[in-house]
């Protein structure tokens, strides 16, 4: 590692939205280094364009090559406009409500949603963590995760959902096999009462990160609809997992994303 390359890396990681502006010193106690040794790391960031500086308050902050650098990655990892088409898609060809959900060690979150208009919705909570026996959206991420988790979550009180001891041991594991089976699963009223879930993992290079489903309620679902909106959602599932092995992108950023689009709307 270049010591003093790091150093200037270190330095540049200081600049935030909380706080946009620096001093020699501000920067020389906050990373213990030699204030004269900051001081020549600035003033070369300077000439290069990537800080300017306020002579008045002897101040730097961020400039404009930095913010060339900026607008590429910006465009290079946007992972919200290479996901949002698909759920966009699956939404208007099914004509029900469409989730992205993102895995959390143990838990899983939904990031995301996409809800047909003049239709009955259900209400769920973005960026709110469920436990991954929950139903079919987090059983599509459990049944391909490592087996010791899977038993860590086996084992684990079935507390948030609906009839808690209809969501036995021997249940739970019978939807893990059937979702490893088929690459898809379905729940009926596990969390939310009448509502049917279709949910198919995601996967970058083969590492399983979240899952896509669709939610309906059961009175507009006949048994044979399941199928083939499994198999639908399965292969919208499988195309944007293929799109974010290509880019290797995962999931981690997709909520600043998200933000940042809407901002821009």
């Amino acid at each position: 590692m270049l010591k003093t390359l790091n150093q200037s890396l270190q330095v540049l990681n200081l600049f935030s939205k909380e706080k946009q502006q620096w001093s020699v010193r501000e920067i020389a106690d906050k990373l213990a280094m030699n204030q004269t040794a900051i001081y020549r790391i600035l003033e070369t960031f300077v000439q290069n364009h990537y800080l300017v500086k306020d002579e008045k308050k002897k101040q730097y902050e961020v400039g404009p090559a930095l913010a060339l650098f900026s607008y590429l990655a910006y465009d290079k990892y946007n992972v919200v406009t290479l996901v949002q088409p698909f759920l966009y898609n699956l939404m208007k060809e099914t004509g029900e409500s469409v989730y992205f959900v993102k895995r959390n060690h143990l838990e899983a979150t939904t990031i995301d949603a996409f809800e047909p208009e003049n239709k009955v919705s259900f209400a769920v909570s973005l960026n709110k963590s469920m436990p991954l026996y929950s139903g079919a959206s987090y059983w599509a991420i459990l049944a391909y995760m490592d087996p010791v988790l899977i038993e860590e979550v086996l084992e684990t009180p079935s507390y948030a959902v609906r009839e808690p001891e209809k969501l036995t041991r021997k249940e739970l594991e019978k939807q893990l096999a059937s979702t490893r089976e088929r690459g898809w699963c379905v729940s009926r009223e596990i969390v939310t009462l009448d509502v049917v879930a279709i949910a198919a993992p995601i996967f970058v290079n083969n590492e399983i990160i979240g899952s896509l489903a669709i939610a309906k309620p059961i009175y507009r679902t006949q048994d044979s609809d399941i199928e083939p909106l499994g198999q639908l959602v399965k292969m919208t599932a499988n195309q944007i997992s293929a799109l974010l092995s290509e880019n290797n992108l995962n999931l981690n950023s997709y909520r600043f994303f998200k933000e940042k689009t809407e901002g821009l709307n």
